[in-house]
């Protein structure tokens, strides 16, 4: 039980941490969009990313658990590549990006899904919305290739 328990909260602290990253992602990138349409998309998926981590963290709670943050190392060296990687960057090479980085989002959670032992259905509801979303993110960038 307590194995099972510990196998939940992990699952869960990932899909927190995929969130996190995609948050970091995009306050970065959002700054250096002109395009209207474009911006208005990357902002919605920073709504999305904030409600998988108020999400995640209720679920969390109800197992009496704490949310894992990424480490400070890991936000500072995705906030300094986000911005080599995006300057004096197109909006098409800026929607290219975002791609890539759902993309990066669809394998994670995939893989993690694969390896999730647990059967707590909120948990693997959450993780197939989180899912869903990286995949339907992706396709909408490309509308600006």
């Amino acid at each position: 039980m307590k194995e099972q328990q510990n196998t939940n909260i992990k699952f869960l602290n990932l899909i927190y941490q995929n969130a996190q990253m995609g948050l970091i992602g995009i306050d970065i990138v959002i700054k250096k969009v002109s395009d209207e349409k474009l911006s208005k998309l990357i902002g919605e998926q920073r709504e999305e990313y904030e409600q998988f981590l108020r999400d995640a963290k209720d679920i969390l709670l109800k197992y009496g658990a704490k949310e894992e943050e990424i480490s400070k190392l890991k936000e500072i060296s995705s906030k300094a590549m986000a911005s080599v990687m995006t300057m004096n960057k197109t909006d098409k090479e800026i929607a290219k990006l975002m791609m890539e980085g759902n993309q990066k989002g669809v394998l994670e959670i995939k893989a993690e899904l694969n390896q999730y032992e647990g059967d707590d259905k909120e948990i693997l509801k959450l993780a197939h919305r989180l899912l869903a979303t990286e995949e339907h993110n992706r396709e909408e960038f490309k509308q600006y290739l």
